[in-house]
């Protein structure tokens, strides 16, 4: 029975049918080994963004041999896709990723998301009719280097679907997390080349300007405090030391507390840092994009709650909410249309996190494996109650328009598509 209790947000006891959960879960337990093969397949195979071909494909073709609706190319993309089950209103979307994070293999987990998504979607496609709306799956690739879901939001994919549910692979198990804005630029400098010990004084160091933009990051993040970061690293910077470097290019990630702040805050003082340094040392200086600007998850609340109660049933004590900081998702942009839910389902310890060799290896092992059958039933049953007690659904709805009232809109920015080599 499912019994949830919603007493914090003044309702009463949603009640939804015992008969049709048990057969939810029956069908979990018969794909189980298929779903196991299936994050096992990927995890074998990693391909990066926007070049997950077979993944994609493996993932679709298995939905439409479920029964599901597949619309390949979605939002012009051509490994993302959208399978739905069902018809009319309220929908809720699974959402499933599968790139790997360049030179790490799959050290984020996604072949784990992948399994746990279509799982928990293909379950309740199985009792769909018999309850109301849609079940969807949006297939949604290069979460490690353009954004996809930012595109997809950006197009309309999101625009009919009521929640948005994935659950990722970490090192703790939580219902929250908390995440920063992101945006990935390029920054390059150009000066001129010279003999570095015959005739230094004619040439332009373009490595050294970039070495004092390293300096000035380190300086801006000091005043600006420690909810701003700006990684980077150096892809060009000459050939030879006895010839000044006429080029240097290098790329950070921008990450601030939230969106404006990215926006008014950090991004127009590190252009200024880019700008002084090519004007005082005579050099050109430039930054663009190269992915899609990420905002800040909002979590619903009323999901989280409703997954840490679904656990519950499962055997596990999941913390509502972790005051660890895990990085920047795409999942963010799309939590600022629709009420969102992105739980973390432990397959290591602490001490092994993300984008290591370590979690690439654990994300295959028999604990990972395990702790993905389990939050496939955890999300399973979370997007089964909101379509069986549609309630959770209205209150989510409210909850979310509180969530984001009086924000600013999002503005123009530059949509990237592709992923740009380095």
């Amino acid at each position: 029975m499912i019994g949830n209790r919603i007493d914090a947000m003044g309702a009463g006891e949603p009640r939804a049918s015992d008969a049709l959960l048990a057969e939810v879960l029956e069908q979990l337990e018969i794909r189980g080994a298929s779903l196991r093969c299936l994050a096992a397949e990927i995890h074998r195979d990693p391909e990066l963004g926007c070049k997950e071909y077979h993944s994609a494909a493996r993932v679709a073709g298995e939905l439409e041999e479920e029964g599901f609706r597949v619309v390949p190319g979605l939002a012009g993309m051509d490994t993302a896709f959208r399978a739905e089950r069902g018809e009319g209103s309220p929908a809720v979307a699974f959402l499933v990723e599968y790139d790997a994070v360049p030179d790490l293999g799959h050290a984020c987990g996604h072949n784990l998301i992948a399994a746990v998504s279509l799982g928990a979607a293909v379950a309740i496609g199985q009792v769909v009719e018999r309850l109301r709306g849609r079940v969807v799956v949006i297939g949604a690739p290069a979460e490690e280097t353009v954004g996809g879901k930012v595109v997809l939001a950006a197009r309309g994919a999101f625009d009919d679907i009521d929640a948005a549910l994935l659950a990722h692979p970490g090192s703790e198990d939580c219902a929250e997390v908390r995440t920063v804005a992101s945006w990935s630029m390029e920054v390059v400098f150009e000066g001129r080349s010279s003999h570095a010990v015959a005739a230094p004084e004619r040439g332009i160091d373009a490595l050294a300007c970039m070495v004092r933009l390293f300096e000035a990051r380190d300086s801006l993040l000091e005043q600006l405090g420690d909810d701003f970061f700006a990684p980077g690293v150096i892809l060009d910077g000459g050939v030879r030391p006895n010839v000044v470097p006429a080029l240097a290019r290098a790329r950070f990630s921008l990450r601030a507390p939230c969106r404006e702040a990215l926006l008014d805050r950090l991004l127009p003082r590190f252009r200024q840092c880019v700008t002084a340094i090519a004007e005082q040392a005579g050099a050109r200086g430039t930054i663009r994009p190269i992915d899609n600007l990420y905002d800040e998850l909002i979590s619903s609340p009323l999901l989280s709650h409703l997954y840490c109660e679904q656990a519950r049933h499962e055997g596990l004590d999941v913390a509502e909410r972790s005051e660890t900081l895990i990085g920047s998702l795409d999942m963010g942009t799309v939590s600022h249309q629709v009420p969102a839910l992105h739980p973390i389902f432990s397959i290591a310890g602490r001490d092994v996190p993300t984008h290591t060799e370590a979690f690439t290896r654990a994300a295959v092992e028999p604990r990972a494996q395990a702790a993905a059958a389990r939050a496939t039933r955890i999300l399973a049953r979370v997007g089964f109650t909101l379509l069986a007690e549609p309630a959770w659904l209205e209150r989510a709805r409210r909850e979310h328009a509180e969530q984001v009232r009086g924000r600013p809109a999002r503005g123009e920015v530059p949509l990237i598509t592709e992923q740009d080599e380095p």
